[in-house]
């Protein structure tokens, strides 16, 4: 039987079942003819939205000849008052993309303003960008919402001939503002990138300066951006130079580039490592460069006590690779101090045993003040809980933790000596050891 006469005879007799059965199997073998293509196209108004499902899905699958009948066929849906059959009309042209071009360009047109900017929405979504000398009138069209339409759409297609267009609108038109800044960061053009640059020094609301921030940051792969935008810090709020930070820590991190903070302006990178947001506390991170200063230490030690390993992982090489041992003294220090303020002796071990995948990277001169301070470290907390610390010291060179411990045992009283006797048999290490 012809299978469309068969999706009819299905439809009238009301058998929902073997009708979307039948739509299942003519997808899966592909066995798409004009009248079955028609078929379909009645069914997304069907009253089963089983049949509607099967029937959308079938037709979004749709190629060439067969694909541009359905967009025809489909198009005009999109100006029914039926908000739900219009929609579905739109998922349908957006999955057959090019095909549904041509029959959306007469929409651009229609008197009524929703119709223009739902076409003009779908043509973006195509991203038809031969097409875009189409869209470039709607940029003056009366109604604010299709402008808004327009400005995305072309923002899409990277339409690098509008930006002097985009820049009248910015000037002219204050609610249009935030669409012009995210198009001209899609456009991503030296011209475009200018303009953002110099409206972040001439923009007084913040709102906005973040958006220019984060339009920026979209297709910036040229370090030079970030400097241009680093430059401006000096200009804007202290909450805006956080967004700044952030922003250009993330592209120089992108790009393989050395970002760090002058002096003057280092305590941007303390405020950043107290923030909620996890993306500015890991540009405090970056912005504090490889070397780290004492007065870095409180606010890195936020950080640490975040629990995520992959900063804790990240400061932890830096500190072993590029840091002084007189660093380094500081670090643990404050580390433990913090076990101890916190209550937590026993969880060190949860950050110390990054030092594993660290090792053999690190400095002969700081391995060895790493084992000297943790060891002190453990005597002041004095709880058995810390054994497995010991024993990864131990793992990670056992003849320097053996020269410490017995360092360590010989200067000590009484008290500390049966301690340590004690943290080494717990951690299985022959207390005979420290005796010899």
């Amino acid at each position: 039987m012809d299978k469309a006469l068969l999706i009819k005879e299905l439809n009238e007799a009301n058998d929902t079942a073997l009708l979307i059965e039948t739509i299942i199997s003519i997808a899966q073998t592909n066995d798409f003819d004009e009248n079955v293509v028609k078929s379909l196209c009645e069914l997304i108004t069907h009253n089963d939205s089983g049949v509607r499902d099967v029937a959308v899905r079938a037709l979004c699958d749709l190629k060439g000849d067969l694909a541009r009948l359905a967009a025809q066929i489909i198009a005009p849906n999109i100006v029914s008052p039926n908000i739900e059959l219009r929609n579905t009309a739109g998922d349908i042209l957006a999955h057959l993309g090019e095909s549904s071009a041509e029959f959306l360009l007469d929409f651009l047109e229609n008197p009524d303003p929703d119709a223009r900017k739902f076409a003009c929405d779908l043509l973006g979504l195509i991203n038809t960008r031969h097409l875009a000398h189409k869209i470039h009138p709607l940029l003056d069209d009366p109604d604010e919402n299709v402008v808004q339409s327009a400005i995305e759409t072309l923002g899409n297609y990277q339409d690098e001939s509008i930006i002097e267009k985009l820049v009248k609108i910015y000037n002219t038109k204050e609610d249009q503002k935030p669409n012009v800044i995210e198009a001209l960061g899609k456009i991503g053009s030296r011209k475009a990138i200018d303009f953002l640059i110099f409206a972040l020094t001439d923009e007084k609301d913040d709102f906005l300066k973040t958006e220019i921030i984060d339009a920026l940051s979209i297709n910036c792969d040229d370090i030079e951006v970030a400097r241009q935008l680093f430059s401006k810090i000096d200009e804007v709020s202290e909450t805006i130079q956080i967004i700044i930070l952030k922003t250009v820590a993330a592209i120089s991190f992108r790009l393989g580039e050395e970002f760090v903070l002058p002096d003057y302006l280092r305590y941007l990178a303390y405020k950043a490592l107290f923030d909620d947001d996890d993306d500015i506390r890991a540009a405090g991170l970056i912005a504090l460069g490889n070397v780290f200063i004492k007065d870095d230490i409180p606010s890195i030690m936020n950080e640490i006590f975040k629990g995520n390993s992959d900063t804790q992982s990240f400061v932890l090489e830096k500190l072993l690779k590029y840091n002084s041992p007189e660093i380094i003294k500081e670090f643990f220090k404050a580390f433990y101090n913090e076990i101890i303020n916190r209550a937590m002796i026993g969880c060190d071990i949860d950050f110390l045993s990054l030092l594993t995948y660290l090792w053999e990277d690190t400095p002969t001169s700081n391995k060895n003040v790493v084992i000297d301070v943790i060891f002190d470290n453990l005597i002041i907390c004095k709880s058995i809980e810390c054994s497995s610390v010991v024993e990864l010291l131990f793992k990670l060179d056992s003849q320097k933790s053996i020269i410490k411990v017995k360092e360590l045992y010989q200067n000590s009283d009484d008290n500390n000596r049966e301690f340590i006797e004690e943290l080494l048999s717990d951690a299985g290490i022959d207390i005979s050891i420290i005796k010899i």
